[in-house]
């Protein structure tokens, strides 16, 4: 309601007016690292459309699907044609001059297009680490998932399929069989970004199967991933590091403040009022 349309005698009949409910804590760093996604995504559009060598760009995942949540990576394919720079697969961040700031990037050549390249990419976006699942896709295979949202694309469109991506992909992997080594700094931060994802989202038997990555035991909380954070990683690793690693520990703040939440709200005897 318009604060003009309060009148006095609505307020001598309603007694005074209550102070709106406190943001929760864990709110505002959410609603933030949404539009800084989104942002990015733009940036990113415009980026890949003064590349000549880029034919399409689309979102898949949850992204594509339009059922993203706050803690979603992006997921994107950028079709490629013959032209592209051998730099291009390389470097692919800096070859299709996406935005950053990068923290780090994770290879893993196994999950990409046969011709193609396959990045995970993690960027600080309202002071959160977001990964971004970076596929290459040469243009005469690519198609347009079922969940696939175009986001730009030149004459003619990509065609589209009904198959989801995954199987997509399957039926057009890399022979390249190499996957990611999980004792890499950058694979551990990686992971503890995920396993703080799945806790936050409550999603227990996806977090079960991160925290087996790490090789921690069924359950495991932040305590455990913030000492994964701190002896895992050399000190040499982490000096390079030190931006991510600070943004992994703001995840995982976060992470715990949502736990927390979700806690008194699953508590029965909080009633939702202060002192209660």
């Amino acid at each position: 309601m318009p604060l003009g349309s309060w009148g006095g005698a609505g307020m001598s009949q309603r007694g005074p007016a209550k102070a709106p409910p406190p943001l929760r804590r864990e709110a505002a760093p959410l609603r933030a690292v949404i539009a800084a996604r989104a942002n990015w995504i733009a940036a990113s559009v415009t980026a890949l459309q003064q590349r000549r060598f880029v034919d399409a760009a689309w979102l898949v995942g949850s992204l594509g699907r339009g059922t993203a949540d706050p803690y979603s990576d992006v997921d994107l394919v950028v079709a490629v044609d013959t032209t592209t720079p051998q730099g291009v697969f390389d470097d692919p961040v800096a070859g299709l001059r996406l935005p950053g700031p990068v923290l780090f990037t994770v290879g893993k050549p196994r999950n990409a297009p046969a011709g193609g390249g396959y990045l995970t990419v993690c960027v600080e976006l309202a002071t959160l680490p977001v990964l971004v699942d970076l596929y290459l896709w040469p243009t005469e295979t690519a198609a347009l998932p079922a969940e696939g949202r175009l986001l730009l694309h030149r004459t003619p469109p990509p065609p589209r399929t009904d198959l989801a991506f995954i199987p997509l992909l399957d039926r057009h992997r890399t022979p390249d069989t190499t996957g990611t080594d999980p004792t890499r700094p950058a694979s551990v931060l990686m992971l503890v970004q995920l396993a703080a994802k799945y806790l936050a989202r409550g999603d227990q038997p996806r977090h079960v199967a991160i925290t087996r990555h790490l090789d921690l035991p069924s359950g495991a909380d932040n305590v455990m991933l913030r000492q994964i954070l701190d002896e895992r990683i050399e000190p040499a690793a982490a000096r390079q590091l030190r931006s991510a690693i600070a943004a992994a520990h703001r995840l995982l703040d976060l992470a715990d403040a949502v736990a927390a939440t979700h806690l008194l709200r699953d508590d029965p005897s909080h009633d939702g009022r202060s002192g209660s």
